[in-house]
């Protein structure tokens, strides 16, 4: 069984980078969210049918 210093419940800006600078600091997280990405709502994607002028 593995063992985290932190459960981190969504990847919005705070946990993404909570997570980060723990880790940094040796501390072992799990990350965990519902959505297919990080970084909550400040994430973009590509979507082809929008046509740039």
């Amino acid at each position: 069984m593995q063992k985290f210093d932190y459960l981190i419940v969504g990847t919005g800006l705070y946990g993404s980078i909570f997570a980060y600078e723990m880790n940094k600091k040796g501390n072992k997280c799990l990350v965990i969210d519902k959505r297919n990405h990080i970084g909550g709502n400040i994430y973009t994607e590509e979507i082809v049918s929008i046509q740039k002028r």
